[in-house]
């Protein structure tokens, strides 16, 4: 199997699909499946949850985006051409050209509080020990569509409270969120 790193997508085969990987109304909601995705050098299964988050909430607010242009996009904004997470400074400068308007917090306490006050946003934080980026956006009442989250809630709709029960139980949290 060969890896074309100028389309950003490996050629596909019967063993590495994605099937599973987006819902049936178009969003990402398992990065585990995106095998045939490269992004920083490495299967995007393995670090794509910054540009998930950006493309689930460009969806969200209407602006159509292809996830490969996304990736390239976004692979392209980093100095460095290696394997690595999604850098906070690319987030940035990804979501003020798509989606302006953001705030950002840091700590905890100020992070809840804002996301409970959120329209939309995404958090920065640690899943199992690994950096990790979670985009939600309000649904009716006080419930929140997240995508992404951890096997088992790919596609979840909660109260902010249990997401942040079952997620932010130690380390730093940043948050990205509109009004």
């Amino acid at each position: 199997m060969t890896i074309e790193h100028q389309n950003f997508r490996k050629e596909i085969t019967a063993e590495s699909h994605d099937h599973g990987a987006w819902t049936a109304e178009g969003y990402i909601q398992n990065q585990d499946l995106l095998e045939g995705y490269i992004y920083r050098t490495i299967p995007a299964k393995e670090n794509s949850c910054g540009p998930i988050a950006v493309y689930n909430l460009c969806r969200h607010t209407g602006r159509e985006l292809q996830f490969e242009d996304l990736l390239k996009e976004m692979d392209g904004m980093h100095l460095l051409h290696m394997p690595g997470p999604t850098l906070m400074h690319v987030m940035r400068r990804c979501l003020t050209k798509y989606l302006p308007g953001w705030q950002e917090v840091h700590g905890r306490e100020e992070s809840i509080a804002r996301a409970e006050q959120s329209s939309m946003g995404i958090f920065r934080y640690h899943e199992q020990r690994i950096p990790h980026f979670v985009g939600y956006y309000r649904e009716q009442g006080e419930n929140f569509h997240f995508y992404n989250v951890c096997d088992g809630q790919e596609d979840a709709v909660m109260p902010m409270t249990d997401f942040i029960r079952g997620h932010l139980r130690g380390g730093r949290v940043k948050l990205i969120w509109w009004e």
